[in-house]
C-alpha cells in the first residue's frame, strides 16, 4: 500500500500567489480602458428615448451622432486630477462608445439631448409616416 501526499501548505501558498498575480493583471489591463456606460432604450411612441449612465463625464467631452440607422455615443472620463496621489481606485477612466441600432426611422433635425444628474438623455423623434 502506498500512501500519497496530496496538498501541502506549500502548495496552497503557491496558489495563493498565482491568483494574486492574475489579479494584477487583470486590474492593469483593465485600468486604463473605459467601460461601456449602462444604458436603458425606451419607445414612448413619438420618439425613442436612450438613458446612458455617464456620472463624471463632462458635456463637453460627449459626442452623439446618427447616421446610418444608429445612435453612436462617444466619451470621454478624465482620470483623477495628477497633482494628487491616488490610493485606489475603482472607477472607469479613458474614452468609452456605444452604438445602438434604432428600431425605426427618426427626424434627425430634431434630435435633442441633455445631460443631468450623470445621465445622459438623448431624445430621437420618430418621423412621420
Amino acid at each position: 500500500m502506498s500512501i500519497e501526499k496530496r496538498g501541502t501548505a506549500g502548495d496552497i501558498e503557491e496558489l495563493l500567489a498565482v491568483r494574486d498575480d492574475i489579479e494584477a493583471l487583470v486590474q492593469q489591463t483593465s485600468a486604463g480602458r473605459g467601460s461601456q456606460p449602462r444604458a436603458d432604450f425606451l419607445d414612448s411612441g413619438a420618439a425613442y428615448q436612450l438613458h446612458l449612465e455617464v456620472p463624471g463625464v463632462d458635456q463637453a467631452d460627449l459626442e452623439i451622432a446618427v447616421e446610418d440607422g444608429e445612435l453612436l455615443v462617444a466619451g470621454l472620463r478624465e482620470p483623477p486630477l495628477a497633482e494628487s496621489r491616488i490610493i485606489f481606485s475603482e472607477r472607469s477612466v479613458g474614452p468609452f462608445q456605444r452604438t445602438f441600432s434604432l428600431p425605426g426611422p427618426v427626424d434627425r433635425e430634431r434630435v435633442t439631448a441633455h445631460l443631468a444628474a450623470g445621465v445622459l438623455v438623448v431624445n430621437l423623434p420618430k418621423l412621420a409616416r
